[in-house]
């Protein structure tokens, strides 16, 4: 896969500044070089260096019904995307499916109904322990299952890559660099000036920096609507072969917010629990499977949480044990205090715009999320209330 080349040049000038090279920064780049703007993204290291290179590898219902229409999007932009670049990027025409491990079959059928209440377009249906057994022989015998039409395996970092080749296609630059904040002349945006010394003058900047977006857009530090939240994965080579679902382990909800990690790595701590939280999880994609994940507040040693990772994985799925660790892995999530993203104009501030705060759900809903910025910088189309950057927290 080729990537766009940087340029080097000390000044240059651009329509928008895109500070990020994540899922976010690279489709935005794409859809709005594709209308026509001059596009430069920023990075500080590299294109999907951070939660978009470094996720699960799977594209999923984000069983959030305001965030539900962002993944039907994502979802059409990604199938479209496989057609028309020359990338290597690929996604199926329907989801390989998702299945819910539950330990107790009983509560499976439970969760299968609160599941048909609530997402019935997934088509819900509860799994005995023989029928999870012949769908995924590789898994323990016992648990039972929900299974969902929803979840497409993915290499975690081919998404952004595909849209960064795409954006480069569209006449897009990337430049290398660490971005300060935006530059401002009486409340509207000029530009950025990277640590070097090298400005990019622009009529509009798009922050999508992922959890560092709040300290980029206020130096007052005041607007403070997420934290991140540190993920492990491991990438692993299964020798008897990967599952074709995506695994995950029921009960994500309880330990994927920045709040909720925080009370449970807290709780973890007062009863002398030496492990922190963390959750079965696993999605292959070509001839890799990516085994998650932990929600920390605070930053992990990922050496340490590996063999976490594996010994919990090894309940649900003994042949984990001989699996070979291809490599490790850490990110950081955008994990928004209400668990939706902020996007669109940032409040008195002419040209400044966010699109961040996607905490797990930025691969699954990216995409649209970009749409819908870019259609505020060009167009001045404002976001959804429930999604604007500007909305009450």
């Amino acid at each position: 896969m080729s990537l766009p080349e940087p340029t080097a040049a000390r000044r240059v000038s651009a329509d928008v500044a895109v500070i990020g090279a994540g899922i976010i920064g690279c489709s935005a780049a794409a859809i709005l070089a594709d209308r026509g703007a001059r596009v430069i993204v920023v990075e500080g290291r590299a294109i999907g260096a951070g939660a978009s290179g470094r996720n699960l590898g799977a594209i999923q219902h984000p069983f959030d019904p305001v965030l539900a229409p962002l993944y039907d999007e994502s979802i059409l932009r990604y199938q479209a995307l496989a057609e028309t670049t020359a990338s290597d990027f690929r996604i199926g025409r329907e989801p390989a499916g998702l299945l819910l491990l539950i330990a107790d079959p009983d509560a499976a059928r439970t969760r299968a109904d609160e599941l048909r209440r609530a997402v019935p377009d997934l088509a819900p249906e509860a799994l005995t322990p023989e029928e999870l057994s012949e769908l995924e022989p590789a898994l323990a015998p016992g648990p039972g299952a929900v299974r969902l039409a929803t979840g497409y395996p993915v290499p975690p970092a081919a998404a952004t890559m595909a849209w960064a080749d795409l954006a480069g296609e569209r006449g897009a630059q990337f430049l290398i660099g660490t971005a300060g904040r935006p530059r401002l002349d009486d409340g509207r945006v000029t530009g950025v000036t990277l640590d070097d010394g090298r400005e990019i003058a622009a009529d509009a900047v798009l922050v999508a920096a992922g959890p560092w977006t709040p300290r980029l857009v206020d130096p007052s530090d005041a607007w403070q609507p997420m934290r991140p939240t540190y993920g492990v994965t491991l990438q692993l080579r299964l020798t008897d072969g990967a599952p074709t679902h995506v695994l995950e382990e029921d009960a994500v909800e309880e330990i994927n917010r920045a709040d909720a990690a925080t009370a449970h790595a807290a709780r973890a701590a007062d009863e002398g629990v030496a492990d922190p939280p963390s959750l079965f999880s696993l999605a292959s994609a070509a001839g890799i499977s990516t085994l998650g994940s932990t929600f920390l507040p605070e930053e992990p040693d990922p050496a340490r949480i590996e063999p976490l990772l594996l010994r919990r994985a090894e309940r649900w799925m003994p042949s984990i044990a001989d699996a070979d660790v291809v490599e490790r892995r850490m990110c950081a999530r955008p994990q928004s205090v209400d668990g939706r993203p902020f996007i669109g104009p940032v409040r008195d501030l002419v040209g400044l715009f966010v699109c961040t705060g996607h905490g797990p759900w930025g691969i699954s809903t990216g995409p649209a999320s970009a749409a819908i910025a870019a259609r505020a910088i060009l167009d001045g189309t404002p976001p959804p209330p429930e999604l604007a950057a500007t909305r009450p927290i």
